[in-house]
């Protein structure tokens, strides 16, 4: 890893240990639990949150160290995700979808870019990211102009800037097709528009996912990069190389799912924890009555909603561990990195957060009707974990029917379509060459 600085000065402890980053994570809870009410409200948390996430140097845990970072490993950034989720599920997704595409950035926009965008005036790099199609650009003097809106940029409202996915006009790649980029827009050339918070959305209401519009905005040429996936890129053309960490190799799906079962994790045990503090005050709803941590029936509930908790970050931490694995094999010794070995992880990430939902399920079902009413955080927490379900990343069965197709050889990865069925036989791998069925280890 790089060693170098030329960010710009901040105080955190950057000789921190990773457990140490964890407890700077840990020690938000209180502040940001007391301010659950007013994040929904206002969309995102606190100017005061934010600001203590700085001093403490939470914005700068996937910034190369390269640019003032620490570059800590993706298994503490999933566990510092986790504790702020336990805070607020909501926060901790407006936190995660906005600091975690710091990767993305280092891994792929020109060394160029990268300098101006980590030294960003407001002490710290953050973008919010969408790949759902955004609008065009066109080829100007200058560089691109680009027009549109980018709908659910989570994370924006702390942002320093945006990734938009666009179409540009009178371009194509090289399969003839038009052509599309992935943009790095700085703040001043885009608006965050006021769509989010205040009830416009059933959960994760303070996920700061605003629409961000833009009009006529100049940027570079080398703004533009292709929406790769990890494994189809030269490593030495990649962050990995600028920085000497396989971390910054690029995006894979499997880092996605991680991010936001991260957060459902985080929901599970901000949901253990009120279900608990319910189980001291509260009685059982059947004879004898006892208080609800004495009675069996309520602490067999507890303690599976406890253990598919613990299951379910026990998977995550697999999964960032072989995403480190297999990066780590990719960049320095060659070895193979498919769109089939990164669907099967994802699967991982998939039952992770189908855990942790059920075990939200588990305690809000048995919390009592009146845990049931707004303003109630069992409540939010039910609310919040029905808004992770309907997201693209987390449709657990369509994942699972492409898993199950790249495992049996039809096709190359969830990502692929499958060939046509030869009549009188099963269907051969995508491209007549085998799938890749790799396991969860490098």
């Amino acid at each position: 890893m790089s060693t170098s600085s030329t960010g710009p000065a901040t105080s955190f402890d950057r000789d921190a240990t990773e457990h140490e980053v964890v407890e700077w994570a840990r020690s938000l809870k209180e502040l940001i639990r007391s301010q659950q009410d007013e994040a929904e409200e206002r969309g995102h948390y606190s100017t005061q949150v934010h600001e203590r996430m700085q001093e403490l140097g939470l914005n700068h845990l996937l910034t190369p160290r390269r640019f003032g970072g620490l570059e800590v490993s993706l298994k503490t950034w999933l566990r510092v995700v986790i504790e702020i989720s336990a805070a607020d599920p909501g926060s901790g997704w407006c936190y995660c979808l906005g600091h975690s595409h710091n990767i993305q950035a280092a891994a792929l926009w020109p060394e160029s870019v990268q300098r101006e965008a980590f030294a960003a005036p407001e002490g710290y790099f953050r973008s919010s990211h969408s790949l759902s199609p955004a609008g065009t650009a066109r080829k100007v003097e200058g560089g691109y102009e680009l027009t549109g809106v980018s709908r659910y940029q989570s994370g924006s409202p702390f942002s320093t800037h945006a990734i938009v996915f666009v179409t540009v006009e009178g371009e194509t790649d090289a399969a003839g097709r038009p052509r599309t980029a992935q943009v790095l827009l700085p703040r001043s050339a885009y608006t965050p528009l006021d769509d989010w918070g205040q009830g416009r959305v059933l959960g994760m209401r303070a996920s700061g996912s605003n629409s961000v519009a833009f009009e006529r905005a100049l940027v570079p040429a080398e703004h533009l990069v292709p929406a790769t996936w990890a494994g189809e890129i030269d490593p030495a053309e990649t962050g990995a190389a600028l920085h000497g960490n396989p971390m910054y190799v690029g995006s894979v799906q499997a880092f996605l799912g991680a991010e936001l079962a991260a957060v459902t994790v985080g929901a599970a045990r901000a949901a253990l924890d009120e279900w608990e503090e319910l189980s001291r005050v509260r009685k059982a709803p059947l004879p004898p009555f006892a208080l609800r941590d004495h009675d069996p029936a309520s602490q067999r509930i507890f303690g599976e909603a406890s253990i598919k908790a613990d299951a379910a970050e026990a998977i995550l931490m697999q999964v960032a561990d072989t995403i480190a694995e297999w990066s780590e094999a990719f960049v320095l010794r060659g070895a193979p990195l498919t769109r089939g070995m990164d669907t099967r992880l994802n699967g991982l990430t998939l039952e992770a957060g189908r855990l942790a939902a059920e075990a939200v399920d588990l305690l809000f079902q048995s919390a009592g009707s009146s845990e049931a009413r707004p303003g109630r955080r069992m409540e939010r927490y039910a609310r919040d974990i029905m808004m992770y379900r309907t997201h693209a990343a987390a449709q657990y069965g369509v994942w699972m029917q492409g898993i199950g197709a790249t495992i049996l050889g039809v096709q190359r990865s969830a990502f692929d379509m499958p060939d046509a069925v030869p009549a009188g036989g099963a269907a051969p791998a995508a491209g007549g060459a085998p799938a890749d069925t790799a396991g969860t280890r490098a």
